[in-house]
């Protein structure tokens, strides 16, 4: 017989209610935003996207999850970087990710299809349904003077997307914007073909997928507004996209220097310049542009810092197929990275 202390069932019952209210009252991870977010500020925009405002469940149907309760899950997926099969899986194993969502143990908890079903239906027809919530809050921010605007930081980072297995004539095709036949022969292939992302390459290292670009606020470290491109798109391409007449000063490394854009901060954004400048063979930086260079980039290197956090939070990786859903990901990602942003600055 075993030595070994035996508790009774009732001590372990209330065990686990005082762990479970022990986990309610942490204030750790994501549970520091549970309650420092004015969730149902979204509620109308979501009901919108949603398209469950106004209808009538009584006439028949399964009642949908509320919208603001679906949105705190899509928030709590991105802080995490999890696919729609963890989401599920966690939520019912965790119980920091149901104390999040205001659910106790036993409680109906949404599948990864019906997780999956919501991205797509706040995406779907045009919606752009995640840019439009980023705005929400970033609305939200500027009204509690939380982004200054008195710098902007530009760059991007990679989310790198699953990786295709295609033929080079496919993959030709591809390149020229067609895509290949044989995809859509079997929807089942076709539904995993992704024809929007792209191979590059930077600092001898390969990456296939998108870029998030953005633009940073430079005393805040909060994203003001982004842009989602595959991954083969220099920079510079996006640069005057990201700048509006509210930006006292633009900031960004040599990749994004050029006459025409630095014309463009300085007459058409009315902004102060600090584009970092390029050398070449045969135009070499002077001593001032070199100390110039300098200044900047310890004030630009906080963008890394943002970058550096969302990688953490596995937003550096999309599982989705094509340009619209790793955008629906980039938004989502830089909304929880604000979030957590939001939560540091005002503790």
């Amino acid at each position: 017989m075993s030595n070994y202390r035996k508790q009774n069932k009732g001590e372990n019952l209330f065990s686990a209610i005082e762990h479970q209210q022990a986990v309610a009252t942490r204030k750790i991870g994501i549970l520091k935003l549970r309650d420092m977010i004015d969730w149902e500020s979204f509620r109308p925009l979501l009901e919108e996207l949603s398209g469950y405002a106004g209808r009538d469940w009584s006439k028949g149907g399964q009642p949908p999850f509320d919208p603001v309760f679906m949105f705190k899950v899509l928030i709590l997926q991105k802080y995490h970087g999890l696919s729609d099969d963890a989401t599920e899986e966690q939520i019912g194993d965790r119980l920091s990710f149901l104390n999040f969502l205001g659910l106790q143990l036993g409680d109906e908890i949404p599948d990864a299809k019906t997780i999956w079903a919501f991205k797509e239906r706040i995406e779907e027809n045009g919606r752009d349904g995640s840019c439009r919530l980023f705005d929400c809050f970033t609305a939200m921010l500027v009204d509690k003077n939380l982004i200054a605007r008195e710098g902007s930081i530009i760059d991007a980072s990679f989310t790198e997307a699953p990786r295709q297995r295609n033929t080079r004539s496919q993959n030709k095709q591809i390149k020229e914007g067609q895509r290949p036949e044989e995809f859509d022969t079997n929807q089942s292939v076709g539904r995993q073909k992704d024809t929007d992302a792209r191979w590059t390459k930077k600092n001898n290292q390969s990456y296939y997928g998108y870029k998030n670009h953005a633009k940073v606020d430079l005393k805040s470290k909060l994203i003001i507004t982004s842009q989602t491109t595959s991954a083969e798109v220099h920079d510079s391409q996006v640069f005057k996209e990201l700048l509006d007449e509210k930006d006292e000063a633009v900031l960004a490394d040599s990749a994004y220097y050029s006459e025409e854009n630095e014309e463009h901060v300085l007459e058409v954004v009315n902004a102060q310049e600090f584009l970092m400048r390029k050398a070449s063979r045969s135009n070499p930086l002077s001593e001032e542009e070199i100390k110039t260079n300098h200044t900047i980039s310890r004030m630009r290197v906080r963008v890394e810092h943002v970058f550096g956090r969302m990688a953490q939070m596995g937003a550096d990786i999309c599982r989705s197929i094509g340009l619209r859903r790793a955008t629906n990901h980039n938004h989502l990602s830089n909304l929880a990275y604000n979030m957590d942003r939001y939560r540091l600055l005002t503790r």
